[in-house]
């Protein structure tokens, strides 16, 4: 904040030693017409020597104001680029000292609660201290003695206690046993979520086969009355192919109902000895 205090108060002094001029008197417009009445004198001179060649002359006094004209043009397109970069970082600068002045601000405001807090401090201090002053008015001499000897006896007790911030050995084994707990829930419940997938699956397939074999039946009733033994006996083989599918998916469903029942049973054994491990190690942390 300082450093761009003084940039502004630079700045400032700047501006006021800047006195106002004619634009004539500016360097690069005094010395283009300058420029021009060399030119304009040396044109004339050359006029009034060679009046012979009128149309010669004529002719470069054309080309002449042609090159004058476009370098004037250029001159003034560079002036106007200039200047419009000149109003860019005058902007700019605005800008930035609108943003200090702001930043000031919240800094002075930061400046002024930070001195209330100080001042609210030192009054602290000073209460305590004039409550202690107090205090010890009304204490003896032997008194004081005796609480300074207290003091250091415990000071000198206090130093030889052990201290450690170190969880002891029962809290980090319970610890240890909570993430094996909740390991083994992830993987029962895992194995539970698929074995009840897969009895989905399967239950879907025996449904699916229930749902065929009376068709086929009746188709292999039709075939027979209709004397169509071929016929017969490719559908009685396919019944007894869906058939024997079915009892083996029968099977390996009632199986997977098993082993779905005792993993649902095994997850909530290991759930409740999760739960009773929690609180253990709870109120062995809370007592630690």
């Amino acid at each position: 904040a300082d450093k761009f205090r003084r940039k502004l108060e630079e700045l400032e002094k700047e501006k006021n030693s800047l006195k106002f001029q004619l634009p004539s008197r500016h360097p690069s417009v005094s010395s283009f017409l300058d420029r021009f009445v060399t030119q304009v004198q040396a044109a004339l001179r050359w006029a009034a020597d060679h009046r012979v060649r009128h149309e010669e002359t004529q002719l470069w006094h054309e080309n002449e104001h042609k090159l004058l004209r476009s370098a004037y043009q250029e001159r003034l397109q560079v002036s106007a680029t200039k200047r419009n970069q000149l109003f860019q970082e005058k902007k700019w600068l605005q800008k930035e000292i609108e943003d200090l002045r702001a930043r000031l601000a919240i800094l002075e405001a930061k400046d002024q609660q930070l001195r209330r807090e100080i001042e609210e401090q030192d009054r602290l201090i000073q209460s305590q201290d004039c409550e202690l002053t107090a205090l010890l008015g009304c204490v003896s001499l032997r008194e004081l003695q005796e609480i300074s000897k207290a003091m250091d006896d415990t000071l000198a007790t206090s130093y030889q206690i052990p201290f450690s911030m170190d969880l002891p050995g029962t809290i980090k084994s319970l610890q240890e046993k909570e993430q094996s707990f909740s390991k083994s829930i992830k993987e029962t419940t895992a194995k539970v979520c698929t074995s009840q997938k897969l009895c989905s699956t399967l239950r879907r397939k025996v449904s699916d086969i229930e749902t065929q074999l009376p068709a086929l039946l009746e188709a292999k009733m039709l075939a027979v009355s209709g004397s169509n033994f071929g016929t017969a006996k490719d559908l009685t083989e396919e019944i007894r192919s869906l058939t024997s599918e079915k009892e083996g998916l029968e099977g390996l469903l009632n199986e997977l109902l098993v082993l779905s029942a005792r993993n649902v049973r095994k997850l909530e054994r290991i759930k409740d000895d999760y739960t009773r491990l929690k609180q253990e190690l709870e109120q062995g942390e809370a007592a630690f």
